[in-house]
């Protein structure tokens, strides 16, 4: 459908929160509400993304600024963040919310496998229609079908959780089964850096997270981890410089010069509409392939911090809500478990991607600051009960 369902589902975003903002002013009383703060900041960071870059590249490469502002659209889905804290605040059960999430990331998953076998991927590939065209890749594993990673990473960990906690049969034999379709699902997309990440975040969640009492030895690990990762990303650039014909390092000494050149908003967002990166810098440029570097090169130093900085405070929100919520429920909410493992990872592997600038990143983070922030809120009543 030429992606329109991507389109849908950011109308019904608008549509929820225009109802769900509306009915939270004109009911709730409690003083913590906090409308303003939850509508202008989604507001004023939605009119950043789409303002700012947009100008910036239209400025810089003398085009139209309107196409680049439609290229932003993915941001719209933030407001799906607010949206789930008002319907919270008018009466929906955040455990309700919860499940419907819940299964919506095994549905995603499941619809990926009935498409790989629906698709002709060879056909799909050579299809004159960049639509369909952009939805397979070839390389030396072969045809694949691009996948949904945000979902199939953390239906992974959920589904591997829940087979093993679950006490009713049929849903543990359902998630049993569908922990057994992400295995499948990973054999398929043979992503080395994915399940590198999915191991990762594992270990750092046991090793540090898990608990309130290993927080100690994630700080210690500190001291040993920066100097390490300062010079991995040493030997990282060295690497690039020799392989692949050095068309990586070359992209991203192509980036470093122009965030020199436009440091503190960056060169700003692209359009195919009028002119793109690979029209402008090089044929093999892609400023999405760079990692945190990219970022800096579309949005500047100040987007790139902010990027690092939310990212850091959305995982010590999580962390936090999950031990609360093992607190006072006395079990793990497997959703929030799931992000930790995915945050953890995402913290340290930001110089070679950057998923929460794409609408799979930006829906997971934006689930995420709601259910943290309700939760919140959840638990305190609940200890206050008690």
């Amino acid at each position: 459908m030429a992606n329109r369902l991507q389109e849908v589902g950011l109308l019904l975003t608008m549509i929820l929160f225009c109802y769900s903002a509306l009915v939270a002013a004109l009911n709730v009383k409690e003083k913590n509400l906090g409308w303003s703060k939850w509508v202008f900041t989604t507001l004023i960071f939605v009119g950043y993304t789409f303002v700012l870059p947009a100008y910036q590249f239209s400025a810089n490469a003398n085009v139209s600024m309107l196409p680049s502002m439609m290229a932003s659209r993915e941001f719209l889905i933030v407001f799906i963040c607010p949206t789930l804290y008002f319907l919270t605040r008018i009466g929906y059960q955040i455990e309700t919310i919860n499940k419907i999430i819940i299964y919506t990331l095994a549905a995603v998953t499941y619809s990926y496998v009935f498409h790989y076998f629906r698709i002709d991927l060879a056909t799909a590939y050579n299809s004159s229609d960049p639509t369909i065209k952009g939805m397979v890749t070839n390389d030396h594993r072969g045809y694949r079908l691009k996948a949904p990673g945000t979902a199939i990473f953390l239906t992974t960990i959920i589904s591997g959780y829940l087979s093993v906690t679950e006490k009713n049969i049929k849903n543990k034999a359902f998630w049993v089964l569908t922990f057994l379709v992400c295995l499948w699902c990973h054999s398929v997309i043979q992503s080395r850096a994915g399940i590198a990440l999915l191991i990762i975040g594992v270990i750092f969640y046991n090793a540090w997270f898990s608990r309130k009492n290993r927080i100690n030895i994630f700080l210690l690990s500190l001291t040993l981890l920066i100097p390490i990762y300062a010079f991995a990303i040493i030997k990282y650039f060295e690497f690039m410089e020799a392989s692949d014909g050095g068309v990586r390092y070359k992209s991203y000494m192509i980036a470093i010069e122009t965030i020199i050149n436009h440091p503190a908003f960056g060169f700003g967002q692209q359009s195919a509409a009028t002119i793109t990166e690979q029209e402008l810098f090089w044929y093999k440029f892609y400023s999405s392939d760079l990692g945190i570097i990219g970022i800096a090169f579309r949005y500047g130093i100040v987007g790139a911090t902010f990027y690092i900085v939310m990212l850091i405070i959305i995982l010590k929100k999580s962390v936090t809500t999950c031990w609360t919520s093992r607190d006072v429920d006395g079990a793990i909410n497997a959703l929030m478990m799931a992000s930790v493992v995915r945050l953890s990872g995402d913290v340290f592997n930001t110089l070679l991607a950057i998923k929460y600038a794409s609408i799979q990143g930006l829906t997971h983070a934006s689930i995420i600051i709601a259910f943290c922030a309700v939760y919140k809120i959840k638990n305190k009543r609940n200890l206050y009960e008690k």
